[in-house]
């Protein structure tokens, strides 16, 4: 770590660590959460032996910031925080001004999490000085700047970090929290895999929480024409699993537990869910929940050990900035996304084309900047 200025006003420094994530969970540490984060970078060669990343983070000193209050006019907030952001383009000078937060400014206007959204432009910065549009050593004037070159390297770099695997193994259990589609999402999947396919199918539900909730599947299936069995134990549910024909498609159907119960309502069945390799768990997600809200959802149900991520409601939502991050960050394929209510034509296989297209309309305007 590094004090790159100070001032009677303002103090600015320096992190490096072997990771972006790292260096911004060191800044926060010592300068606290409020501080502002102000420029990210590889770490120069003549510092690249304290870490291979930099982040510059600027602050007031606590006995400024106390004396800092709602009296204090815009125009004075703006000016202080051009102040440091001058004092960033001196320190930073080998980073182009108007590339610098063009990339990650329009992500984090998009809804990804800050810290994937600094990694990512970064990571884009060296494509573009690997591609010789940003050369080492010296500036280049404005009008040079290709932005198809920065958007081309921008959505290779969202590509790069999630995955997706659009597939169904031939036992799936379908989890996530109330609401979220699940039973829907099963009788899409029984459809497009099952019987469109000549394929039998076996539905099973294991959810005896909900009033009536086994009766609705149980409905669905008659339609369908498919064998529905009500597991009202792990028990069950293994014998149900173990009795289906060793070709059908089987379907299971589980309760939505309420934040404050997973592990408690739900333990014995994700104990068995999770100890079983033959069985493919998918959580299900909507993809309009705020990222802060998706995140606790996701780790709630990490004691089932789901593998893939299956979001519904897409269709509700401009952004898939929530999806994207949360794939990026839990390194769970994406797997089918449920677009509607119509079934079975409202379900279609996750693809990076289709959050990417989600994701990116905010770059166009974020790489004029750099055009």
């Amino acid at each position: 770590m590094l004090v790159n200025e100070t001032s009677p006003k303002l103090f600015v420094k320096s992190f490096f660590a072997s990771s972006m994530e790292e260096a911004i969970e060191q800044a926060h540490a010592e300068m606290g959460p409020d501080a502002l984060l102000l420029n990210s970078r590889e770490a120069p060669p003549e510092a690249r032996q304290l870490g291979a990343y930099e982040v510059v983070f600027g602050s007031r000193p606590q006995s400024q910031a106390l004396a800092l209050c709602p009296a204090d006019s815009v125009e004075d907030l703006r000016k202080r925080m051009d102040e440091l952001r001058d004092m960033v383009s001196r320190i930073g000078a080998s980073r182009h001004p108007a590339l610098a937060g063009a990339v990650s400014d329009g992500l984090l206007e998009a809804g990804v999490d800050s810290t994937l959204a600094v990694e990512i432009e970064v990571a884009v910065q060296q494509r573009l000085r690997n591609d010789g549009v940003i050369p080492m050593g010296r500036v280049k004037r404005t009008p040079d700047w290709d932005q198809s070159a920065v958007r081309r390297h921008t959505v290779a770099e969202i590509e790069a970090r999630f995955d997706v695997e659009p597939e169904l193994g031939r036992v799936a259990a379908l989890v996530g929290p109330p609401g979220s589609g699940k039973t829907t999402s099963l009788i899409k999947l029984a459809v497009v895999h099952g019987l469109a396919r000549r394929r039998p199918v076996r539905l099973i539900s294991i959810d005896n929480y909900r009033i009536a909730a086994a009766a609705q599947l149980q409905t669905y299936a008659e339609v369908l024409g498919a064998p529905f069995t009500l597991a009202e134990t792990p028990t069950a549910l293994a014998h149900a699993i173990d009795a289906a024909p060793p070709e059908a498609l089987v379907l299971i159907d589980t309760p939505g537990y309420a934040a404050g119960s997973v592990e408690e309502s739900g333990g014995e069945l994700a104990r068995f869910l999770s100890s079983r390799q033959d069985i493919d768990i998918h959580l299900i997600l909507t993809a309009s929940m705020r990222l802060a809200d998706l995140r606790r959802a996701v780790d709630r149900y990490e004691v089932f050990r789901p593998s893939k991520l299956l979001f519904t409601r897409v269709d509700e939502t401009d952004s898939s900035a929530a999806m994207f991050s949360e794939a990026a960050r839990t390194a769970k394929p994406l797997s089918f996304f449920a677009t509607g209510q119509l079934v079975p034509e409202d379900m279609e296989p996750a693809s990076k084309a289709r959050v990417v297209r989600m994701l990116v309309p905010e770059l166009p305007q974020a790489c004029e900047a750099v055009a």
